[in-house]
């Protein structure tokens, strides 16, 4: 579909309405980039609360997370020793969520992902720390005055600073 578009694009370059096709794609690909991320969002088991409250998704994704925590014997330095945990995470207007992916083996186009509720952050208390010593693709999200630190680590650079600009959006 997206290819589709694409491929009309290059050949009207030189043609009128070019301008009004490049609108409607990047429309179009917003469109699908909502309807896909509240898709995964339908799949959250387990949390309590109602999911709507939170506002709309701006992105999911799945990153790798180590997790430190002020009040126990855990020191920051300690972090990068333990294996990272496999977290999904779904940035909404008002919370981070961290949900744990399940695929649910299925036939074909029956095989469906979920997505088990971890814990959330509200994004009026979270803070973010946007370089990690060892890895340009690692971020820290840090949680009421740095009790709880979250060292996030995204596939691609690039991956990292769209998710930190959306982030960055909504704290200032």
């Amino acid at each position: 579909f997206h290819f589709y578009f694409q491929e009309l694009l290059k050949y009207s370059t030189s043609c009128d309405g070019v301008q009004e096709l490049q609108e409607a794609l990047v429309a179009m690909l917003d469109l699908l980039k909502s309807v896909n991320d509240s898709m995964h969002q339908i799949s959250i088991t387990g949390y309590d609360g109602d999911l709507s409250e939170l506002g709309k998704v701006l992105m999911q994704g799945s990153f790798s997370v180590w997790t430190g925590h002020r009040k126990g014997p855990t020191k920051m330095k300690d972090l990068a020793r333990f294996k990272p945990m496999q977290r999904h995470l779904f940035l909404y207007e008002k919370a981070l969520v961290f949900c744990k992916k399940r695929e649910d083996h299925g036939d074909g186009y029956d095989k469906t992902s979920s997505y088990s509720f971890k814990h959330f952050l509200k994004m009026n208390a979270v803070g973010i720390t946007e370089n990690v010593k060892g890895d340009h693709r690692k971020f820290e999200i840090w949680y009421s005055g740095r009790e709880e630190v979250y060292v996030v680590q995204a596939q691609t650079v690039d991956l990292k600073m769209a998710w930190l600009n959306e982030i960055r959006k909504i704290l200032f």
